[in-house]
């Protein structure tokens, strides 16, 4: 080759080297900039903020915006990087991946981000049980959520925050807290307890972001172009529809207006309430009861109506109890505990507001001021509101005045007990046609691809070990819930980049009285099936079985520990590739043997039992019409339990612990996980 051709080809070269960063400036060069040209001011996402944790073995990812073509330095753990915002103003380098340590400082041109740690990161995201605070759950775990520390354990929560016209580049709301006594008692308790399983296994700093927001259905957290793709509940056109008009400000506007109305009205046609002693009218009431029950008065339901009642009882304290409030603690008489109550209450101890909650499900925990309770007769006088449907106080918990306690002790305090059908009660105001439908409102927060935009999407970029997710109680009238959920799955871990991403659901746990005997339909159950059905439809999933830990009269159990050694049995089994970690055993294989069911279940461990030593119990069977019927169940080997009825007809179906509340239901491993709600049909050819 002459010497005219290489030069010819040299610059060919150089001409395409220019032309491919032409749009910005090499690294080399960049880095060649005097140190006083990096002082551009930087924007970084709350993500990246004091006391981040970030995931050890992969890369790091930093990222951030600044003014278009500025110069951008990023120094961590001694390496450097040099970049330059573009045109939008958005810039992002990563380092090599490391090792767990820190603590390390994120310096990017004059930002500085301190007491960096790496170690394990997990996403806690669904509904409010991912929410539920450690200070609600602290009455069942007074020791730890009062002495226990840990700076290698922390927290990253988001608020509750939405957007209808694309994902956000940021969340609205966040930063990192430190697993210290100031911090915890707002700390998701079951990340909690679960950044404290792990940390002592792995022995690795934690990072728990936790995304959640109650009552929130699965759409609202998936992406535009997934939603697009699926049928809604009025259609093929729901989501296509449902997108479009939620990106206009104007339909909005108008939804809002209209349903302020509606709304105006309907308070409109309830009498007013002339307080608690406007009105004679007092009658003998019963805690607990819902006032449209036939056993809240002597004479029957107090009323049928929604409204707003004032309940209130009279009891008589000691010398010596007033002297136990005294010698306890500083601040105190003492807690008053009032399980929960639907909806809103205003409590009232004295004359003097303890406490109020806007909504039935937090337990009400108030605090008694100091010197409040006196000798001789002290009152109680509780307000509760209800537009829709009964108020009351719900069964089956504790209502109790504990006298000289601090939250959360209550071992040394004088209990006096608050139930009983000595209490009074009136209603203060209540609809004038029980005929008048409660007007629909749209909360917006539900409303599809919202939650995605503003809370899931910005926080894409972080790599994370795996993701907790519990939710479902939301529309579980909907029977496409597996497909969403797989979907979702599918959706989040392209986001990440990781088609292995570690992904834990928690099934729903038992909850509410079945309305019959089972067998029973119930669609609580029916959810549980379809978070079971998700998990096996993708790889790298492990299912969490619950409802044997729930409590029949609250959506928000308190049992958050034993729930979070079952979350990271499950997270250790794919986030650790440690077989030996338990899961709960799950049907694998459906068989006809004649008129007998033959079940052979996966993750048996060292053999089936069931936690009561009895047989297995809350089996059905159904016939060729769809009818179920009890059937009896026994333990065959190690892993298959056989399943038949006294009725002679061939199973078309078969099910477990299918009812809300099955606590009948009692197969398990010899980890002691239970199986979980399940339902298989069946081929008599097989």
């Amino acid at each position: 080759m002459s010497r005219n051709v290489l030069i010819a080809l040299f610059l060919v070269l150089c001409a395409g080297s220019c032309w491919m960063t032409s749009d910005k400036e090499p690294v080399a060069a960049l880095g060649l900039l005097q140190e006083d040209q990096y002082n551009a001011p930087v924007i970084l996402p709350k993500i990246l903020s004091d006391g981040l944790v970030l995931q050890r073995g992969k890369k790091i990812p930093v990222w951030g915006k600044a003014p278009a073509g500025v110069p951008v330095k990023v120094e961590f753990a001694g390496m450097e990087q040099y970049t330059r915002a573009d045109v939008s103003g958005n810039w992002n380098v990563s380092f090599p991946a490391m090792g767990p340590g820190g603590p390390y400082t994120l310096k990017v041109n004059d930002h500085l981000v301190n007491d960096i740690l790496v170690g394990d990161v997990w996403l806690f995201s669904g509904q409010s049980n991912i929410e539920l605070q450690v200070r609600r759950v602290a009455i069942r775990y007074p020791d730890l959520a009062t002495t226990y520390t840990n700076a290698h354990i922390r927290e990253f929560r988001t608020t509750t925050h939405y957007d209808f016209q694309g994902p956000l580049w940021d969340v609205q709301v966040g930063r990192w807290k430190q697993c210290i006594q100031e911090e915890i008692p707002e700390f998701s308790a079951l990340a909690f307890f679960f950044g404290m399983e792990w940390n002592q296994k792995h022995n690795v700093s934690v990072g728990l972001i936790v995304n959640a927001v109650g009552g929130s259905p699965l759409d609202a957290w998936l992406d535009e172009a997934t939603l697009r793709g699926f049928p809604g509940p009025t259609g093929p056109d729901h989501y296509p529809k449902r997108l479009s008009d939620l990106k206009r400000d104007t339909w909005v506007d108008s939804v809002k207006q209209s349903e302020t109305r509606a709304m105006a009205h309907y308070r409109s046609l309830f009498t007013s309430d002339p307080g608690p002693e406007g009105s004679r009218g007092w009658i003998a009431y019963r805690v607990p009861s819902f006032w449209n029950q036939e056993e809240a008065t002597p004479r029957g339901p107090l009323s049928r109506l929604p409204g707003s009642a004032w309940f209130k009882k009279v009891f008589h304290l000691t010398e010596a109890q007033i002297s136990h409030a005294m010698e306890g603690a500083p601040d105190r008489d003492g807690m008053l505990i009032l399980g929960t109550m639907t909806d809103a209450d205003r409590t009232f101890l004295n004359g003097t507001q303890v406490g109020s909650t806007g909504y039935q499900y937090p337990p009400r925990i108030y605090t008694i001021p100091k010197g409040l309770l006196k000798p001789g007769k002290n009152e109680l006088l509780i307000r509760l509101e209800n537009y829709w449907g009964p108020g009351g106080f719900t069964s089956g918990k504790d209502y109790a005045l504990y006298i000289g306690a601090a939250h959360p002790f209550y071992a040394m305090a004088d209990t006096v007990s608050l139930e009983g059908d000595d209490w009074m009660a009136r209603m203060g105001s209540t609809l004038t046609a029980d005929d008048s439908p409660y007007p629909a409102t749209t909360t917006w927060h539900y409303q599809p691809a919202g939650l995605y935009n503003a809370l899931l999407a910005p926080l894409t970029q972080l790599p994370l070990k795996g993701v907790i997710w519990y939710q479902g109680e939301s529309e579980i009238n909907r029977r496409d819930y597996d497909q969403m959920l797989c979907a979702l799955i599918d959706r989040w871990r392209n986001d990440w980049n990781d088609k292995a991403l570690p992904f834990v659901i928690v099934q729903l746990p038992n909850f509410m009285k079945d309305h019959a005997p089972w067998p029973v339909e119930t669609d609580w159950a029916k959810r549980r099936d379809e978070q079971l059905s998700a998990s096996r439809a993708r790889k790298h999933t492990a299912l969490v079985v619950t409802h044997d830990i729930g409590e029949w009269n609250d959506i928000h159990p308190l049992n958050k520990k034993d729930l979070a050694q079952r979350v990271f049995s499950a997270a250790e089994y794919l986030g650790a590739s440690n077989r030996k970690a338990p899961l709960s055993p799950l049907p694998q294989n459906v068989v006809l043997r004649g008129n007998r069911v033959l079940i052979t279940f996966s993750y048996a461990g060292k053999g089936l039992t069931t936690k009561d030593g009895l047989d297995p119990a809350h089996f059905a069977l159904a016939d060729g019409q769809g009818r179920y019927f009890r059937a009896s169940a026994r333990i065959i080997g190690k892993k298959k339990v056989a399943v038949w009825c006294v009725e002679d007809f061939v199973p078309r179906a078969v099910r477990y612990a299918w009812a809300n509340d099955p606590s009948e239901a009692n197969l398990q491993n010899d980890a002691g996980l239970p199986a979980p709600t399940f339902q298989c049909n069946l081929d008599d050819s097989k």
